[in-house]
């Protein structure tokens, strides 16, 4: 694995209105807390211009593009086929938010599978999640990826549910896969190498 890629950890919660993210599939790296984004993406218009001449008429509103790039999107807003950049934080450090971005532009993962645990009751400890998200994980790849895992460039890391999380009912698994090589433009489906 590349030092620029390091596996995401799982999902807990932060606050009583905050849910988040805490990774847990192994030491090498998590996800930062990243402040919301400031902007929308939405597009801006100009106010109409008043004249005093009735012949002039008003410009019509020009649109401007969004800047390319990664905005922040709350964790449990994450679905199947996003992608988002990686992002450096401490061992310990919870997540609300990640950096999704357009999977046209550079990106370091894309959520290629989504599936909850089917396991009930208590929480069954971080080793059983972490298996048991690895589990799906690894049983979805070689199909979406198009080759065997052992013999792919492409790895895998799950998000899944930690102790918090759990206890407020929530068992879904995002699988992220991304190129051992670096970052990819577009998606990875099919990639077969």
């Amino acid at each position: 694995m590349s030092a620029t890629h390091r596996p995401l950890l799982g999902r807990t919660v932060l606050a009583t209105l905050a849910v988040g993210a805490a990774l847990s599939l192994s030491a090498c790296g998590q996800l930062p807390l990243l402040p919301p984004a400031l902007t929308g993406g939405q597009e801006v218009s100009p106010e109409p211009v008043e004249t005093d001449d009735p012949s002039e008429t008003p410009a019509d509103p020009v649109e401007t593009e969004t800047p390319a790039g990664a905005s922040d999107t709350g964790v449990f807003n994450i679905g199947l086929g996003d992608c988002l950049n990686e992002m450096e934080t401490n061992p310990d450090e919870q997540i609300s938010e990640v950096p999704v971005i357009d999977c046209s532009e550079l990106h370091d993962y894309e959520v290629y599978h989504v599936e909850d645990i089917t396991e009930t009751g208590a929480y069954p400890g971080d080793d059983a999640v972490s298996e048991a998200a690895d589990a799906l994980c690894r049983d979805a790849f070689d199909a979406w990826v198009g080759m065997a895992y052992a013999d792919s460039g492409i790895n895998y890391t799950p998000l899944y549910p930690v102790e918090e999380g759990w206890d407020l009912g929530d068992r879904e698994v995002l699988c992220l896969a991304y190129d051992m090589a670096g970052q990819v433009q577009g998606s990875l489906e099919g990639a077969a190498y």
